[in-house]
């Protein structure tokens, strides 16, 4: 039998893909699609990671910037991402890195694993931050020029348990509304492609995924966990 395993911090609550907030009393949206929040897909996936992990509201990008309490750490990175983030050349591995260090260090640690050549340990190190519950950033490519953010958050194996897909949440897709993923990364990798692996990304926000694949390679991933 096919088994899906997830982070336990994403719940759908009334069709909605929710998080617990800061405070862990209630719930706040965990998903967000790039146009929500007008910015490029790091900015959305750290985001994303930050309110999964329980440490941000995402919303609160929205919230006027006079009306924000300029004491505290989330304004500060609210600060960085709308300077650093929120624009249409997005976000590198390493200003990912330097804003979480700067801004928000009391509250995470950021970690950016050195790779095998070709990103050959990527899914063995997502599937081991996953069954820690930790979220993960992660990079792919769909040629030389074009790259994309998004948080892988689970992963499938098959009746045989054999390790077969990265379920994902990417934030240029629709908000999920009937599973906790909106991607899928296919693990059978095409042999000596670099842009070999499946990607499958829910544009019609359908459970099973339908429309044609992406071509991409996995090349980063950002763990960021919480302090």
């Amino acid at each position: 039998m096919k088994q899906f395993k997830v982070i336990d911090q994403l719940s759908l609550i009334d069709g909605v893909l929710m998080c617990k907030r800061p405070s862990g009393r209630s719930y706040q949206k965990a998903h967000y699609k790039q146009g929500d929040l007008d910015g490029a897909c790091g900015a959305y996936s750290l985001s994303m990671v930050l309110n999964i992990l329980g440490v941000f509201e995402a919303d609160e990008l929205l919230t006027p910037t006079n009306k924000q309490n300029k004491r505290t750490d989330e304004w500060k990175l609210i600060k960085a991402l709308n300077q650093w983030g929120l624009y249409r050349d997005g976000l590198k591995s390493s200003d990912i890195r330097t804003i979480l260090k700067k801004y928000y260090s009391d509250i995470v640690s950021v970690y950016i694993p050195r790779l095998e050549k070709n990103g050959k340990d990527v899914p063995e190190k997502l599937k081991y931050w996953i069954d820690q519950n930790t979220p993960v950033i992660l990079g792919i490519n769909y040629n030389s020029e074009e790259g994309h953010w998004i948080v892988a958050v689970g992963y499938a194996l098959d009746e045989n348990d054999n390790y077969t897909s990265i379920l994902t949440l990417d934030p240029g897709a629709d908000t999920p509304r009937y599973c906790l993923w909106n991607g899928i990364i296919e693990l059978d990798k095409e042999p000596r492609k670099k842009y070999g692996y499946r990607y499958y990304s829910d544009k019609a926000d359908k459970t099973i995924l339908t429309d044609e694949p992406d071509k991409v390679s996995l090349d980063e991933i950002i763990v960021i966990t919480r302090n």
